[in-house]
């Protein structure tokens, strides 16, 4: 019985990534991509994955990258032709900068349609240039389908990353009545030798310190706990490197760089994407060693930001040195002063973007996951964060960007079923509404966003734009304010929603949520940007000179 060429190329596509570990799909409807959106379908009804549906491609791309980072298991995402492609690109650079493996499953028309202004119908193979590691474009016709295999095999094998399979589809798209049904095999799983990578002993000055930044590698965060403890050395940390538990973990090592008087540093060990303040930054460039670690599970680009790197290893090394007593003393001494004008300056039961984000991280469960939006909110948890066991931070940081964030999160709580919230800014929230929009009967995690809004951007207030001899165009292009009421846009797509003012609200709120299943948004209304930003400078200066 001949089968069409059409459902032959998808059954063999899903089949392989089924092999590859695939346990999630993510489809956007379309015509052009029947075969495969069918042939997923039959899947899901053998109980051998879930399909997650999104009418735009683009929250279908953040949605797939959020399942794949949550789980470390590859995630296709079905579209069809033309622009829908297109939509995909912002999730894809995301995912390759941060290593997380996305299938980018594009179908298409015929190569004899391209040029010719047929409908709905671009050169969409190697959109994705080089942000994808590997891209293969499959003919109509195309019958040992081995190549497309090894391509999607590649999302996992050395650096995990995306690959874009792109599926030239002719007609019928669809199975015929007699080949509607297909016995898929149970997935063939493949185990893909790590490559061993040799420990490299080098020697070090007693007063350096670890720089640890987004990674998504647990095992060399533990390593760099015990070797801090062993040569006493303290740890800075980002929100997403998830080292806030370590041994010598500094809360407030940003705020007193910021201040300038953290102790003279003569070597920085950084390990994962660092680089969220200018101060880190300044820190790399100013360290007379810098070394960095290139972790096996982060992309390919090197983790050298400002080029101060003098060595880059590919694994976590062995650091000797003369241990100098008093070194991580100085730190904790100068991280409790700072800790006590935090709190101090935090106190009030006035809402403001630091503190909010400082209750968020202070309430969120030890079992629970935090999503934190690029921007302010992961700058105030950076800079007013204290130390603490558990919780899982999640975050784009591959890119940096805000698009996205809603259905990255959503994703992230698909692919745990852990309680999620996620931590972002009024701006962030606006750009990715379309991330809200689950049509009936979609799964929908157990996440509360926590939004802060303050009517616009507010970073830029503490940027060169910010300075008062540029206030003339400040407000227009780079403030941005929108003047919505956030919640009532969450109501209007049926999600349950509150705003607050003070912390103790927030604090009810969240409690009140805790137990409401599916998406739930709370709206921070922080104050005025310029009052925040005065905040930020005033617990500087009160470090400083305290």
């Amino acid at each position: 019985m001949t089968i069409n060429n059409a459902t032959r190329s998808a059954r063999a596509i899903v089949q392989s990534c089924l092999d590859s570990g695939a346990e999630h799909v993510v489809i956007a409807p379309g015509s052009r991509n029947a075969p495969l959106s069918w042939a997923f379908a039959q899947a899901e009804k053998a109980g051998l994955i879930k399909i997650q549906v999104r009418i735009d491609e683009r929250d279908a791309g953040f949605l797939a990258l959020g399942i794949a980072k949550a789980t470390g298991k590859p995630v296709p995402v079905v579209v069809t032709s033309g622009s829908a492609v297109a939509n995909l690109l912002p999730a894809i650079v995301e995912a390759f900068h941060s290593a997380v493996p996305v299938i980018v499953l594009s179908a298409d028309r015929p190569a004899s349609a391209r040029g010719k202004s047929a409908p709905q119908t671009i050169n969409q193979f190697g959109m994705f240039g080089t942000f994808v590691k590997s891209q293969i474009d499959v003919a109509p016709d195309q019958t040992d389908l081995t190549e497309v295999s090894k391509v999607i095999d590649l999302t996992i094998t050395n650096r995990p990353g995306p690959v874009q399979v792109n599926v030239q589809f002719e007609l019928p798209l669809l199975p015929d009545l007699e080949n509607l049904d297909w016995q898929l095999k149970p997935p063939s799983l493949k185990s893909f030798s790590k490559t061993d990578l040799k420990q490299k002993q080098i020697s070090v000055p007693a007063r350096g310190i670890f720089v640890v930044g987004d990674n998504a590698d647990p095992e060399s965060v533990r390593e760099i706990d015990q070797i801090s403890q062993a040569i006493g050395w303290p740890v800075l940390w980002e929100p997403t490197a998830n080292a806030h538990m370590l041994q010598n973990s500094i809360s407030h090592g940003v705020v007193l760089l910021q201040a300038d008087i953290a102790p003279k540093v003569d070597a920085v060990v950084t390990f994962g994407t660092v680089g969220l303040s200018r101060v880190i930054l300044g820190l790399l460039k100013s360290a007379p060693i810098h070394l960095a670690i290139h972790s096996a599970t982060s992309g390919s680009d090197l983790p050298d930001p400002v080029s101060s790197a003098k060595e880059i290893f590919d694994c976590v090394p062995k650091l000797e040195t003369k241990t100098d007593p008093e070194w991580l003393s100085q730190w904790q001494v100068l991280d409790r002063k700072a800790a006590t004008a935090v709190t101090t300056a935090l106190s009030p039961d006035t809402l403001t973007g630091p503190s909010a984000a400082q209750l968020i991280w202070n309430q969120t469960g030890e079992e629970d996951q935090l999503f934190v939006a690029a921007s302010w909110p992961v700058r105030h948890l950076e800079a007013y964060a204290a130390k603490r066991d558990g919780l899982h931070v999640f975050g784009n940081r591959g890119a940096n960007g805000i698009d996205g964030l809603i259905s990255t999160a959503i994703g992230v709580g698909i692919g745990t079923s852990k309680r999620t919230v996620l931590l972002m800014g009024d701006i962030a929230f606006l750009h990715d509404l379309g991330g809200l929009n689950l049509g009936e009967e979609q799964a929908a995690p157990n996440l509360t966003l926590v939004v802060l809004d303050n009517n616009g951007s507010g970073i830029f207030s503490q940027l060169e734009q910010g300075a008062d001899e540029y206030q003339e165009h400040y407000e227009k292009v780079f403030g941005t304010p929108h003047g919505k009421d956030l919640w009532v846009i969450a109501e209007s797509l049926g999600i349950p929603a509150k705003q607050v003012t003070t912390k103790t609200e927030l604090k009810f709120a969240l409690q009140s949520f805790e137990k409401t299943p599916g998406i739930k948004v709370i709206v921070c209304l922080t104050g005025e940007r310029k009052h925040e930003n005065d905040l930020i400078k005033q617990i500087v200066a009160q470090v400083r000179n305290s």
